[in-house]
């Protein structure tokens, strides 16, 4: 029963109890050791189910065996320290012990003027939340008590170093350098409600009108004297964050293992941070690596569209000579006929093979910003790969260079025949 009940986080005698009612029989005291050394035990069979509604079996225990190793194992490494420390010496008050008294920390200082002169309301409960003051809910008669055991609780959190600290939302206590915001609250004590002679009177008059509803709550919530600390962080974690009286243990005897599960809750905050660290990097560096493909991809597109433009003039070539072959086999009586256009097939081919040339390539490559060469990683990830700049369309260019200026400028074919004295461009524009 004991190990099934941790599985579950719940106690042996929780788990007994909820097989009694749903009528699971379970073994008998001695059982297991009976089996162990041989001895005859009783296996009782599992009864017909009687009443379909004990069909399903809800156990609702804590979740914290579902925490990761790292929380538990800070949280247990704070409890065996302080116990020990609790031990060795003593902090604590016993509330059989109430004319002992502890010193009370300054940071309580605030917290007490705030609860002192706060009102309470209908249920008699005062209430205080503001910048560097401890949240309470608590009765004018439970006041002292209530920063009694957080004087208690701050000294025995000082010797493991964590301290409290005022912020705008309150009083936090630091643990492991993670805050962790709690408060001091006092528990309800449900009474059935007595209704007023008014309250009477209000019921007979919805009657009349046909409502059947009572117009008082069932219960009342009065003050109970059980303290409680309550921790505001964590939720739905599976880490305990109500710390109470109990019918045999009091709150004051509780504050070793309280701290223990501030400790726990430190250690989850730190692991959740470390886990949202890694997402975060693993999404940086998804980002980087789809944007250097995205950059890659980008660069073969306009690396291909440029051999594309230079294919394009080989083909010319190809064609120009393929006709300038033909020209060149006709007959000497012939050859005057073509004669212009020979030439002007042989000048084509002169600008194709400049404009191919490796020389105006490697210019046309620069203008029209295609690179060939991968650019430096480092470089890249920073952003200076230029990917997101403005490309001009690929074109491959004809090129007049001046060696002494070592310059570069781009002219049309007509510029660039009448440079080469190709042609003459008076008499080309004049035609």
């Amino acid at each position: 029963m004991t190990k099934v009940a941790a599985d579950y986080g719940v106690t042996g005698t929780a788990l007994k109890k909820t097989c009694d009612r749903h009528h699971i029989p379970t073994p008998e005291r001695g059982y297991w050791a009976k089996l162990e050394y041989g001895k005859r035990v009783t296996k009782e069979a599992l009864p017909p189910l009687t009443e379909p509604n004990l069909a399903t079996v809800r156990i609702s225990g804590s979740s914290e065996q579902h925490l990761s190793p790292s929380v538990r194992e800070a949280k247990e490494r704070a409890r065996d320290r302080l116990h020990k420390h609790a031990a060795a010496k003593p902090l604590l008050v016993p509330a059989s012990e109430p004319t002992r008294t502890i010193a009370e920390p300054p940071c309580l200082a605030a917290t007490r003027r705030a609860i002192s002169k706060a009102r309470p309301d209908d249920q008699g409960f005062a209430a205080v939340r503001s910048k560097g003051v401890l949240s309470l809910k608590i009765a004018p008669a439970s006041i002292e008590r209530g920063i009694r055991v957080l004087s208690q609780l701050f000294a025995l959190a000082e010797t493991q170093g964590h301290l409290p600290k005022a912020t705008e939302d309150g009083l936090v206590l630091i643990v492991e350098n993670e805050s962790i915001a709690f408060g001091l609250e006092e528990q309800p004590e449900k009474t059935l409600h007595q209704p007023t002679p008014a309250e009477l009177k209000q019921r007979d008059e919805r009657m009349r009108w046909g409502y059947r509803t009572d117009p008082w709550p069932k219960y009342d919530q009065v003050p109970s004297g059980r303290l409680a600390i309550v921790i505001h962080a964590n939720p739905y974690s599976g880490l305990r964050r109500t710390y109470s009286d109990g019918k045999t243990q009091a709150l004051e005897s509780m504050l070793p293992d309280i701290l223990a599960g501030f400790v726990g809750h430190a250690a989850y905050i730190s692991e959740r941070r470390r886990e949202s660290d890694e997402r975060e990097r693993l999404h940086r560096e998804a980002e980087v690596r789809r944007q250097r493909e995205e950059a890659f991809n980008s660069r073969e597109k306009r690396r291909m569209e440029f051999v594309d433009a230079v294919h394009e003039q080989l083909t010319q070539r190809d064609k120009l000579t393929a006709v300038l072959t033909h020209l060149e086999k006709t007959t000497s009586e012939d050859a005057a006929r073509v004669s212009a256009m020979t030439t002007w097939v042989r000048q084509r081919l002169k600008q194709i093979d400049a404009l191919i040339s490796p020389h105006f390539l490697d210019i046309s490559a620069h203008s029209s910003k295609v690179d060939f060469a991968e650019p430096d990683r480092e470089k890249e990830d920073d952003g200076g790969s230029g990917y997101y700049g403005y490309f001009p369309p690929i074109s491959l260019q004809l090129w007049l260079i001046d060696d002494e200026q070592e310059l570069a400028t781009t002219c049309s074919p007509l510029e660039w025949a009448s440079a080469g004295a190709l042609v003459d461009e008076d008499q080309a524009g004049d035609a």
